[in-house]
């Protein structure tokens, strides 16, 4: 009986729960009988897809249960699995966001290989026998004035003197010791704040000590120990201001070309003794570069490839704005259909590949023309033109020059992934895509705005046409123009249209380089006997040889047949993300595709139900005649075991 009566006190809460009885029901007004039957349809539905139809694990037992304790458990439990699920699920999701990728290398030997493009330029870019028709005539002037001026030896006894001061610093292209005052100009000392710094112990010797220096106690854990320490601005009295310039008005006086007194007043203004700051001004236009630069026949003497001889007409010539004339070996041009492919190799080693021998630095060579001595060689894509000033090597005179080349094909992502450019895009003049093309046209469109000139190194070589910029050099001895180049220079990251990006896909020839000197006598020999001959009398002759240009030899090869090639993939891919996810629904709550199916099912009856047009009477009575039946039913069993309970009570 007691037992009876705690079952029935547990359950007497339902009495609120229920709402509305099969006896009362239809007493109520339409609208209100209309609601009461979609929520009770509501209701049944919800129970009926918890308890029977979702394949989620542990939802059927929160409404199936014996007991509340039981069925909250369930509830705590269910809802513990699904926070769990959730914070895993969306920090896989967030990984993959991400967008993660691995860089994939892979090695594989091919039987023969596309050669590169090789192209040559020598180092004195004015051919010597067109100088004095180009605006560098002003060089050999000065060469013959300086000629004839008398030379004077400096005071060694002075020299001395100022080596042994260490406040003061001998300049060997003035002949002259300049000293400061300052001790923290001194590379004896190093700046501690702005006005002190810490010197070398003889500053502050008894018998050598500087004004201002002097030792000071320096507290150390665990130590202290005795410092030099000198009174110094870090900025100021510096080493040109020192300098006590002469009065050389007088001496421009008496030079009467007017080219060779601007350019010793260029190099007199100088800030650097090598003169970079004024290697613009001193350097011929591109004009004369390309109307006179070095022909192919006075710069390469020989040619073979693979065992045959190569003529002029395997070379295309470059315009280059820096080193005027170079020659292209195995430059096929833009990648189009149609196009000629590059030459293949069948073999590899010191003895393939392309052998050239050329001839360098005539006796007419000027000297302030360059600040090196021999030619350039650069190894590069034989569809793309070089970059010569920034990419290659120099080999110098009386050397044999070994390139040993390898082949490398990288393959980047793109967004999301990466951050690539497409390799078939083409820049605004046409070239095809490249990381340093595009930095270039940026700068030269950036300058040419802002300046209304440009600076040679943001042009690129050419082929035949358009080689000439319509826009002028900077004028780094206007000061105007000197700013605002130098202002585009340092922001020229910030502005528009300068994000370069590396290509999408993109061919890398690393080489490896060594030279040995070259013997000169071999060629020697092979020119007296190819030009062995009879004379009119019948006497062996040949031709003498000359020594007015040094002789370069340069040897071209792949040193393997294996390519390497870089991938980059994406470590997590949308398969991942799905199997992942998948993972985590399946193991806390038991859930697959087709539970959401089964949700989406749910909610589309509940939307159904709740959404439904119940303004005309006829439709409300058509739904209340077909659903009377088992709403009365439902009703009437929640009544019945109700009334039980009461009556038991």
């Amino acid at each position: 009986m007691h037992g009876m009566e705690g079952k029935n006190c547990i359950q007497l809460p339902e009495e609120k729960a229920l709402k509305y009885s099969a006896l009362s029901i239809m007493d109520l007004p339409p609208a209100e009988k209309t609601r009461a039957i979609k929520e009770a349809e509501i209701e049944r539905l919800a129970r009926d897809f918890a308890a029977n139809k979702v394949s989620a694990s542990g939802v059927a037992y929160i409404v199936n249960d014996r007991t509340r304790v039981r069925r909250a458990l369930w509830l705590i439990g269910v809802i513990v699995c699904t926070l769990v699920m959730g914070y895993l699920t969306v920090k896989v999701i967030m990984e993959y966001l991400q967008y993660p990728k691995v860089l994939i290398k892979e090695d594989v030997i091919r039987h023969k290989l596309p050669f590169p493009a090789v192209t040559v330029c020598s180092l004195n870019p004015i051919f010597g026998h067109f100088v004095e028709e180009t605006s560098l005539q002003k060089f050999l002037e000065l060469k013959k004035m300086m000629q004839k001026v008398k030379t004077v030896q400096f005071n060694i006894t002075l020299r001395d003197a100022c080596y042994a001061n260490p406040l003061c610093e001998w300049s060997w292209f003035q002949e002259k010791c300049s000293c400061v005052d300052n001790p923290c100009l001194t590379e004896f000392c190093l700046a501690e704040d702005i006005s002190n710094c810490s010197c070398s112990p003889l500053f502050c010797n008894s018998s050598k000590q500087i004004d201002r220096c002097k030792f000071r106690q320096i507290s150390l854990t665990p130590y202290s120990q005795q410092t030099c320490q000198c009174e110094g601005f870090s900025t100021e009295d510096l080493w040109d201001k020192s300098m006590k310039q002469k009065d050389i008005e007088e001496l421009y006086d008496t030079i009467q070309n007017p080219d060779v007194r601007n350019v010793i007043r260029l190099i007199k203004q100088s800030k650097t003794y090598d003169l970079v700051d004024v290697e613009e001004a001193l350097m011929p236009s591109t004009n004369e570069l390309y109307q006179f630069g070095v022909t192919f026949d006075s710069l390469v003497a020989s040619c073979s490839f693979e065992g045959r001889r190569c003529h002029r007409e395997n070379f295309t010539v470059l315009y280059d704005p820096t080193y005027g004339k170079c020659y292209m070996f195995n430059y096929v041009g833009y990648d189009i259909s149609g196009a000629d492919k590059p030459i293949e190799i069948e073999r590899y080693g010191s003895t393939s590949g392309l052998q050239l021998l050329l001839r360098v630095t005539d006796r007419k060579a000027l000297d302030l023309l360059r600040r090196e001595i021999g030619a350039r060689i650069v190894i590069h894509d034989p569809h793309i033109l070089p970059f010569v000033a920034e990419y290659g090597v120099n080999v110098r005179p009386r050397d044999m020059t070994a390139v040993e080349l390898s082949l490398s094909n990288i393959h980047r992502l793109g967004s999301p992934w990466g951050s690539c450019e497409d390799e078939n895009k083409q820049l605004y003049n046409g070239d095809p895509y490249t990381l340093l093309g595009c930095e270039k046209s940026c700068g030269f469109k950036h300058m040419a705005t802002q300046c209304n000139c440009t600076m040679r190194h943001y042009l690129r070589g050419t082929v035949l046409s358009n080689r000439s910029s319509q826009f002028p050099f900077c004028n780094i001895t206007d000061e105007a123009q000197r700013e605002c180049a130098y202002r585009v220079s340092q922001n020229i990251e910030k502005m528009a249209g300068c994000d370069c990006k590396a290509p999408c896909r993109e061919t890398v020839y690393s080489y490896t380089v060594t030279s040995s000197e070259l013997n000169e006598n071999y060629y020697k020999t092979v020119k007296a006997v190819r030009t062995l001959t009879l004379d009119s009398e019948g006497e062996k002759v040949y031709m003498n040889y000359s020594d007015v240009k040094s002789m370069v030899g340069v040897k071209v090869y792949y040193n393997t047949f294996q390519v390497s090639n870089s991938n980059e993939v994406a470590s997590y891919s949308w398969e991942t993300l799905m199997a992942n996810i998948g993972g985590n629904l399946g193991f806390f709550m038991g859930l697959t595709l087709v539970t959401f199916l089964e949700i989406a099912e749910f909610i589309w009856d509940i939307f159904g139900i709740a959404c439904g047009r119940v303004t005309k009477d006829n439709k409300v009575r058509k739904l209340s005649t077909a659903k009377t039946k088992d709403i009365t039913q439902f009703f009437s069993s929640k009544a019945e075991n109700f009334m039980k309970r009461r009556l038991s009570v």
